[in-house]
């Protein structure tokens, strides 16, 4: 049972990058969807899908992170996240699974934004402010706690 100050992620991996997004901002996990292509999109939009009938925005995970030396489009898991404007695809190499993680453990892990390329934020930010709120809250989880997760000790797994 976790304790209190807990919360449940779902860990996923984009290339080199691990990272633990707020469960309650995913809706599901699923393959990837066909894609089409959107000009004068940033770098780490690959384009717009259809997510249950719903046209959403896909995002890799990898080239937001990873900036020119990432490759796009090698994903091999869409999450559809939650935003206010209805739903975004982020394309991910895996998913590890769900985690609880104390709060207090994920204060010294850096935020998934400052870690990544400033220009990439930037651009981000000014495509759609909003998605900086769903992705600010998610961590990028350093080995020591990720071996800590997968040998069962240390904080809960799901």
């Amino acid at each position: 049972m976790p304790g209190q100050g807990s919360r449940c992620f779902l860990v996923v991996r984009a290339q080199e990058w691990m990272c633990a997004l707020p469960l309650e901002e995913v809706e599901e996990t699923m393959r990837p969807l066909p894609v089409a292509p959107v000009s004068a999109a940033p770098v780490f939009v690959r384009g717009v899908c259809l997510v249950r009938g719903t046209p959403a925005p896909v995002v890799s995970l990898a080239v937001l992170l990873g900036g020119a030396h990432a490759q796009a489009g090698s994903g091999h898991r869409f999450i559809s996240l939650r935003v206010p404007e209805g739903r975004l695809a982020l394309e991910v190499d895996e998913v590890r699974g769900l985690r609880w993680m104390e709060e207090s453990t994920l204060d010294s892990v850096p935020p998934l934004l400052r870690a990544t390329a400033s220009g990439h934020v930037q651009r981000l930010g000014s495509f759609d402010g909003r998605l900086l709120a769903v992705l600010g809250t998610a961590h990028l989880l350093p080995e020591d706690i990720w071996g800590r997760l997968e040998s069962g000790s240390g904080e809960g797994g799901a």
